[in-house]
């Protein structure tokens, strides 16, 4: 048996319920084959990268799961077919895995992702310090460059 995660984006127009429905089938798709879900955490919805299928905002999930490879194509198999589910990539953990080894880990937080003015702030800040920074070194370049025109 081996150890996988999936990260998966759905659709963010969906109701909660209807998100709930997606992922309670994904993870019906992994039990009904064999596989063992370790955790299941949802990241909430956020900002896409690129536009995919048309929406700039996604829903996502996360999800580590225990089984087989042929687990794992079938999971993919269902997941490409299901309109709700925008993108997706499975990644194997671990070669082997024994879920009785396995000490209890509670599930990782979503990521915090800074709001827009937050972000907007830190760039400025950050702006600001490589100016006065790159500056100074201007300034002494070219004091530097008169003292040697002088002689």
């Amino acid at each position: 048996m081996r150890k996988y995660e999936a990260f998966f984006i759905l659709d963010p127009d969906m109701s909660d319920e209807a998100t709930a429905s997606a992922n309670e089938k994904i993870m019906g798709v992994v039990t009904a084959n064999g596989g063992a879900v370790i955790s299941n955490t949802s990241w909430g919805k956020k900002k896409l990268a690129y536009p995919v299928r048309k929406h700039t905002r996604g829903h996502y999930i996360l999800m580590e799961f225990s089984g087989d490879p042929t687990l794992v194509a079938e999971l993919e198999r269902n997941m490409r077919l299901d309109e709700r589910v925008l993108k997706f990539i499975t990644v194997k953990l671990l070669d082997f895995y024994d879920p009785s080894k396995e000490e209890p880990v509670e599930p990782r937080p979503a990521p915090r992702f800074g709001d827009e003015e937050e972000s907007a702030e830190k760039a400025a800040s950050v702006a600001e310090e490589e100016e006065e920074a790159f500056g100074e070194d201007a300034e002494g370049d070219a004091e530097e460059g008169d003292e040697e025109e002088s002689d």
